[in-house]
């Protein structure tokens, strides 16, 4: 396996631009024969990873709290010829993931590729969720991933020094809050991982492993569905949006170049260039 600066512009000849002071993260290239640890892997995003990661030759830890889901991504991924693990996990609980960390270990030797993915939605007004919503959505969305980076970034860190690579999923609501639907307390989480992320890539900065933070938009998932919360806006939006199966594809290409940011709709930029603008303005009133 190779582990090297990305030379190319997603394969298309022209070099990468980075900004000055931006971080180099390494690429991760060669699949085959490697293992991954998936939480939220019974649906989604997650489970269209799992399905791309194995056509890839990857063994896989898949863990989430749904057990019967995650018993039918087992039975999906039978086929492939990897070697599947499952376990029924709130990644929400320190200690659960610890322990899982230690099992999946045990049961994939040399993990390679960790997917922090696990997350759900809370909608509503601020001043309407419950301290119990707030407590369950942030120990889901943010916690989670903090408890995936305690444990499981050291099976990557400390035991075999090999080329790996941590994908931790936010939002592009981690970037901008839309006014169109009320989901101020997911987007607040989101923005933590992406935070979260930024400060993991700078810690593992010249160690062999890469750091990306998922930002999808609207994804066909069941995440919506599993919330009573959710408006019929938000989910008309999700159902209509981009399919799994094209996220985990451009999740693996962008492992394969080293990015950081990963992006699955372009459209975002025009709001946060209209953010950005704000910001920016309100900067330049500064006295110089």
């Amino acid at each position: 396996m190779t582990h090297e600066t990305p030379t190319s512009n997603h394969g298309r000849g022209a070099p990468e631009e980075r900004l000055p002071g931006a971080l180099t993260s390494p690429s991760f290239r060669d699949f085959e024969g490697k293992a991954a640890i998936i939480t939220g892997a019974a649906s989604g995003i997650g489970l269209a990873l799992a399905h791309a990661l194995a056509a890839s030759g990857v063994d896989l830890a898949l863990a989430d709290i749904d057990a019967r889901g995650l018993e039918a991504a087992r039975a999906q991924l039978a086929s492939t010829g990897r070697r599947i693990y499952t376990r029924v996990l709130d990644v929400a609980r320190d200690a659960d993931v610890r322990a899982a960390a230690s099992e999946f270990e045990a049961q994939l030797g040399k993990v390679h590729l960790v997917f922090n993915n696990a997350g759900i939605e809370m909608s509503g007004a601020l001043e309407s969720l419950s301290e119990d919503d707030w407590t369950r959505v942030f120990g889901v969305n943010v916690f989670g991933v903090i408890h995936g980076i305690r444990h499981f970034v050291p099976l990557l860190l400390r035991r075999h020094g090999e080329p790996a690579h941590i994908v931790n999923t936010a939002s592009g609501a981690g970037f901008w809050v839309n006014r169109d639907v009320s989901m101020g307390s997911y987007s607040a989480t989101k923005s933590c991982v992406v935070a979260l992320s930024e400060a993991l890539e700078q810690e593992l900065d010249g160690s062999r492993i890469g750091v990306s933070v998922l930002c999808p938009g609207p994804v066909a998932t069941s995440i919506a569905e599993r919330s009573s919360r959710s408006s019929e806006r938000l989910r008309a939006s999700i159902a209509a949006g981009m399919t799994p199966e094209k996220v985990a594809a451009r999740v693996l290409g962008a492992i394969r170049d080293g990015e950081f940011y990963i992006f699955t709709h372009a459209q975002l930029q025009t709001s946060l260039q209209k953010r950005f603008a704000r910001i920016f303005e309100a900067l330049s009133r500064l006295p110089q």
